[in-house]
């Protein structure tokens, strides 16, 4: 086997990464670089996408599929495999589509010659990680990983052997734990709303939304909570329960967002991208309202000037793995090799040969 790294490793956004077996030849999932508009897509040689027979997608976020439109137009053919909650939650039609449920039932099966086991990742509902084997070779990839989640379950990456394994590290070196973090969190929202009795937060889709609110309303079970039509949709998933979720409660429903000036408000686009979100957030301004952001912050985009004015903060969740996590992940399995990817932090050669 041999694996190239066409993006994620060294930098933070572009995740995709070429698997070429013997007889098989696949990407783990196939992002899209915000910061780089100008060099957005995984470096994949024409030649090396025409020959693949399939992707496989850990989840949904556009970091890890956002290049899929721009695979098929460079001459991709194969399928797309990914669990069925993940092809519900792009953006784009997806043809020949494979979803993992019905591939690997009970989370191990094949496809080709390779055998696929699966688990959930814990990052967002249909996340989930991979383990490869073909013959004697094997590789293993966490994808956005926690097990730190109020929400999404996890299967706890234990005791697998792989040749290489390519694993979260998206916060560096950036020691904070878990419950430092989410004090953190709490804090800054307590003095806002102390402050300014409304607090904005920007938020994926789908992910960490749902683990803010589990957190902030266990807290401030008082507090006002809203949020637009795609929030609203993933909380009434999150209540019916399922395979994805945690068997946890959130005792406060939100309510959906028509102006209100006390509370708390989760809209669903973290760097206010379009036009009716900006609108919003400029509204929620003009009250005097403030705003978190708990993630990544993107260059050049409206909440990056939005904290660079001074109005936004930035307060981050944690939904990934440090440094000193990636190494107790690799500590309770038996990996030959490992990668740190989805940070700047860490950089490897491109090609791995095993």
């Amino acid at each position: 086997m041999e694996l190239y790294l066409a993006g994620g490793v060294g930098e933070h956004g572009r995740n995709c990464f070429l698997v070429e077996g013997q007889e098989f030849s696949f990407l783990v999932d196939c992002g899209k670089m915000a910061d780089t508009p100008a060099d957005p897509y995984p470096r994949l040689y024409k030649e090396q996408i025409r020959r693949l027979d399939a992707v496989l997608l850990t989840h949904s976020h556009g970091d890890h599929t956002g290049a899929l439109p721009w695979l098929h137009s460079m001459g991709f053919k194969g399928k797309i495999i990914a669990a069925e909650e993940t092809l519900v939650q792009l953006p784009f039609p997806v043809e020949q589509a494979i979803t993992l449920e019905s591939l690997c039932p009970q989370g191990i099966g094949t496809y080709g010659n390779v055998c696929i086991r699966w688990g959930r990742s814990g990052h967002c509902a249909g996340s989930v990680w991979y383990h490869f084997t073909e013959g004697e070779k094997s590789v293993l990839f966490s994808g956005d990983y926690t097990e730190d989640s109020l929400i999404y379950a996890c299967d706890p990456i234990r005791g697998q052997q792989a040749d290489v394994a390519v694993l979260d590290c998206a916060y560096g070196n950036d020691e904070t734990d878990f419950d430092t973090a989410c004090h953190a969190v709490l804090t800054a929202t307590q003095s806002m709303l102390d402050d300014a009795g409304f607090v904005l937060f920007p938020v994926p889709k789908f992910g960490r939304g749902l683990e803010l609110l589990k957190l902030l309303s266990d807290a401030m079970p008082n507090i006002s909570y809203y949020g637009d039509d795609v929030f609203l949709a993933q909380a009434t998933k999150q209540r019916q329960g399922g395979y994805w979720y945690k068997q946890t409660t959130i005792a406060v429903k939100p309510a959906l967002y028509t102006g209100q000036k006390r509370g708390v408000l989760f809209i669903s686009d973290p760097q206010l991208r379009t036009p009716d979100v900006r609108q919003i957030a400029e509204q929620v301004r003009t009250f005097g309202g403030q705003a978190i952001m708990t993630g990544t912050v993107e260059r050049n985009s409206y909440s990056e000037a939005c904290i660079r004015q001074g109005w936004m903060k930035q307060v981050r969740y944690p939904v990934h793995l440090c440094f000193s996590q990636y190494q107790q992940l690799k500590a309770v399995n038996q990996f030959q090799g490992s990668i740190p990817y989805h940070t700047p932090v860490f950089a490897s050669p491109a090609w791995i040969h095993f």
